[in-house]
């Protein structure tokens, strides 16, 4: 069976001949850092101290053939960047050279790298620090280049050709969000729920119409599109479920209704967190597949999670608690963690391995392997 099949029979809720493996193919959060990433790629001795990263903020890899062969990966990305003919290095760490899609407005000052985007937010890595942050906490600097109608063409071309060669099942990632942690937002729900509910409704107007473009484009090689918003924090979600099922729910049930009628393709959430008091809402606004299904928050347990929601939502994720098992605990342990999450996720389908969010830094390369490799052996559902 390929990859391609694999997935769409998973996520239809079949069982296939194993469960599907993801690594880096849908969002960043399904991903794994650059140091980690090198640290693999020496460790099965390929070449090793520059990585390829599309994303600045989290420092994530780009996923390799090698690697995906190596570690069994089902799912590639596809965004604007995908086929980028030009990578543009900077020495970021000590023992790894990372290479972006674009050309970074980056500048060392003192011991630390400074970033600042067209808008004038300023982001800050200090040599002792593995990841870009905010100054103020609130803006994301991203890689993305704009689809214009050349880039678009280009774009059909070059996933048209790597859709023929491969087995490969793809994913979408152009855009899609409703909702936002920053402090002015969640005052504005409260304060002024007319104006959010305007400006959420022009920019699922602005969603529905850039994917409208790549769906006309490339849609018939892609089996989902992704949003990412998080709606959760480690204990409870960030608002409450009223205010969830009023203010977001609807703009997300529009955008998912229209996806549903005029495309063939499922739409992919992400969203950490301690999300279980919204699931019946995510759910009812038509999500398909949800990622990371961080069970180390509270209420979500996977075994409850599997019971209730496992014939109306894919899991993609769920599969290795990198918060307190991968990185925390000896290889044997994490071994028999996956194993216990493949007989609670994988019956009946409907389940995509991946860990929980990404691989971070220090998680050795024995242990990535560990987890891939056990994936791959135990999620064979001939046994």
């Amino acid at each position: 069976m390929t990859s391609r099949e694999r997935v769409l029979k998973a996520i239809n809720f079949e069982e296939a001949d194993r469960v599907p493996i993801d690594l880096g193919g849908t969002t960043g959060a399904s991903g794994i850092h650059v140091l980690a990433y090198d640290a693999l790629k020496k460790h099965l001795s390929l070449p090793h101290g520059t990585v390829r990263s599309n994303d600045v903020m989290q420092e994530l890899a780009v996923v390799e053939e090698e690697i995906r062969k190596r570690l069994h990966i089902d799912v590639v990305q596809i965004s604007s960047i995908s086929f980028a003919r030009e990578w543009h290095g900077y020495p970021l760490f000590p023992s790894c050279s990372v290479e972006f899609p674009i050309k970074l407005p980056l500048t060392r000052h003192g011991d630390e790298w400074l970033l600042s985007d067209a808008a004038g937010n300023r982001f800050r890595k200090p040599d002792s620090s593995l990841y870009f942050d905010s100054e103020d906490g609130m803006h994301w600097f991203g890689t993305g280049t704009p689809l214009t109608d050349e880039a678009l063409r280009h774009l059909e071309d070059d996933t048209k050709t790597f859709y023929k060669s491969t087995e490969y099942a793809l994913a979408g990632k152009f855009g899609g969000s409703f909702f936002s942690s920053n402090p002015e937002f969640l005052m504005s729900l409260m304060t002024e729920p007319d104006k959010v509910h305007e400006t959420l409704t022009k920019r699922c107007d602005g969603l529905i119409k850039s994917v409208s473009r790549v769906n006309d484009a490339i849609g018939k090689y892609l089996f989902c599109v992704i949003c990412a918003d998080d709606f959760g924090a480690q204990d409870n979600p960030l608002i409450s479920p009223d205010t969830f099922r009023e203010m977001i729910a609807p703009h997300y049930k529009r955008f998912a209704d229209w996806l549903h009628a005029n495309t063939g393709l499922k739409l992919y959430l992400h969203s950490c967190g301690a999300i279980m008091p919204l699931m019946d809402d995510i759910v009812a606004m038509g999500v398909d597949l949800l990622n990371p299904v961080q069970t180390s928050a509270r209420g979500m347990d996977p075994a409850v999670l599997k019971q209730k929601y496992g014939k109306k939502i894919v899991f993609w994720g769920g599969g290795c608690d990198t918060q307190m098992v991968l990185g925390k605990k000896p290889t044997a342990e994490v071994v028999e963690h996956v194993k216990e999450r493949l007989k609670i996720f994988a019956p009946g389908g409907g389940f995509v391995f991946n860990q929980v969010h990404a691989i971070q830094p220090t998680v050795s390369p024995e242990d990535i392997c560990a987890v891939f490799d056990t994936a791959h052996e135990y999620g064979t559902y001939l046994r």
